[in-house]
């Protein structure tokens, strides 16, 4: 995209949603789709979730493989870190995060 005009490519001018999705500083697209071939479980204290996993569907809760997902909050009630970890969902106490 230059001088304000949207690139056309093909037959079809692009959609606005592509245009939001592209971050030009960095040349790079953006995507957060979750595929429906993913289970998710989530685990929570109180109203605020602790550990949330992805794993492809059919993945056993206690086999290596799941994309864990570790929040923190603040005395606020605000999510102040989000960890990653890839391991079971069973180890998801135990597992080291990044």
């Amino acid at each position: 995209m230059s001088g304000g005009q949207r690139d056309v490519y093909g037959l079809v001018r692009s959609s606005e949603a592509e245009h939001r999705e592209f971050e030009e500083s960095i040349d790079a697209k953006r995507t957060t789709e979750i595929p429906s071939i993913l289970q998710m479980r989530c685990e929570y204290s109180g109203n605020d979730l602790i550990y949330l996993g992805f794993a492809e569907k059919g993945l056993g809760i206690s086999a290596s493989g799941w994309l864990l997902h570790k929040y923190t909050y603040d005395a606020s009630g605000k999510v102040t870190v989000r960890q990653v970890s890839f391991d079971s969902w069973d180890d998801r106490v135990l597992t080291t995060y990044s």
